[in-house]
């Protein structure tokens, strides 16, 4: 799985129909696991504003289940994550949203890309995870590993 715990930073693009340039977001998010799943946790800035929460937990037939929270929107649905490509299809109670999200490694971390509609529109996004390296203070510290 290309979920790992641990924080994470992300910095993107989403682009709305009808337009041609992405407007920029970020994304900062703690990942937990427990012994029943994965929880992500979070804020997202720029095209979005608002808190991020998602619960992923595997299922009895080898694919998980995915509880998707961001501002107002609540998503539910299905993941595969065990090998490439990681895709997961979500949807709200209604059926009136829907979303499909992919994810992918690149060189610096975990590409994300994906597309939300809603009521005929269609929204786009692409995004670069990468895990926060944390700083570890001290008088007698030296860190010989490049820090992001």
């Amino acid at each position: 799985m290309l979920i790992r715990k641990g924080l994470w930073s992300a910095k993107g693009s989403v682009v709305f129909e009808g337009s041609s340039l992405g407007v920029p977001v970020e994304v900062d998010l703690d990942i937990v696991e427990d012994q029943d799943g994965i929880t992500l946790t979070g804020e997202i800035q720029g095209a979005g504003k608002g808190q991020v929460s998602v619960r992923i937990g595997a299922d009895e037939v080898g694919t998980y289940v995915v509880d998707a929270r961001m501002g107002s929107f609540a998503l539910d649905g299905i993941a595969k994550l065990e090998s490439e490509p990681n895709v997961c299809l979500l949807w709200n109670e209604g059926q009136t949203q829907s979303a499909t999200v992919s994810l992918f490694v690149v060189d610096t971390g975990i590409g994300c890309r994906g597309f939300f509609r809603e009521a005929g529109k269609t929204v786009t996004w692409e995004i670069l995870f990468r895990p926060t390296q944390q700083v570890v203070g001290g008088d007698n510290v030296v860190s010989l590993m490049r820090r992001r």
